[in-house]
């Protein structure tokens, strides 16, 4: 293991991803169990008179993206570079970040985001018709659009699956598998990336990017090419957007 606690660069970088977990994944559990009053003071963001909105809009979303390069990009890049001492070339190789058959892993992201898609009907069907709830109660959509116009959140959704999957599938995947084996890092890194999302309060956020990320994982082993849940993410998350959208024009 590279890591020597002896080195202060090493406790910094150790510092820096425990920031990470912190925002990414503590705080969102801690989240989960007051979430009722984080969306009623979400909801009180409509009260903002319109001729701010659209500047709040900008900045939060700007924030929510820059939080995540930080946080899930450049922190684990510094873990590499001071910890690991690769090279730059070295550290996307790591990462399976390659453009060797970009084209393979396009077709195979575009087939993954179909499968996790048809996942997604399969189990929202049997969730709504076990516990008699609705597709609107699982979502957690109408949170996002209390902050976000369409536009706005069409780039949060296409933007941030990027960092999400640097780090889930890329960091946290490579070092649970070289420290476990393959198995156990599809595994954890999956229910990590559940529990990410668990600021929304709701239970099915929760699981889907549970098995979301069990599929993921999956194909970066298989194609070795992180491009693959990249494309599958932002496809998924674009494609689910705009079903929902045209859903609701259709009901209105």
């Amino acid at each position: 293991m590279d890591f020597d606690i002896k080195k202060p660069v090493h406790i910094f970088s150790l510092l820096l991803i425990e920031i990470t977990f912190l925002f990414v994944i503590i705080l969102p559990i801690i989240t989960f169990f007051f979430a009722s009053g984080t969306v009623e003071s979400i909801d009180q963001y409509s009260d903002i008179p319109s001729s701010y909105r659209l500047i709040f809009e900008i900045f939060v979303l700007f924030f929510s993206l820059a939080f995540a390069v930080v946080l899930l990009i450049f922190f684990p890049l510094i873990w590499y570079f001071l910890v690991n001492n690769y090279n730059f070339k070295k550290t996307l190789s790591r990462l399976r970040l390659t453009f060797d058959k970009i084209y393979m892993a396009l077709f195979w992201g575009i087939i993954t985001a179909i499968v996790i898609f048809g996942i997604t009907i399969v189990i929202g069907n049997i969730v709504i018709s076990i516990f008699e709830t609705n597709s609107q109660e699982m979502s957690n959509v109408p949170d996002l659009e209390a902050l976000f116009s369409p536009v706005s959140l069409f780039l949060l959704v296409a933007i941030q699956p990027i960092a999400e999957e640097f780090f889930f599938r890329g960091f946290l995947l490579d070092k649970f598998e070289s420290l476990a084996g393959q198995n156990i890092a599809i595994i954890s890194t999956a229910v990590l990336f559940g529990l990410a999302h668990a600021s929304y309060g709701k239970l099915y956020p929760i699981v889907l990017p549970i098995i979301m990320g069990i599929v993921l994982a999956y194909v970066v082993i298989k194609t070795k090419n992180l491009y693959t849940a990249i494309i599958a993410h932002v496809c998924f998350n674009v494609g689910v957007l705009i079903l929902t959208f045209l859903a609701r024009s259709f009901v209105t």
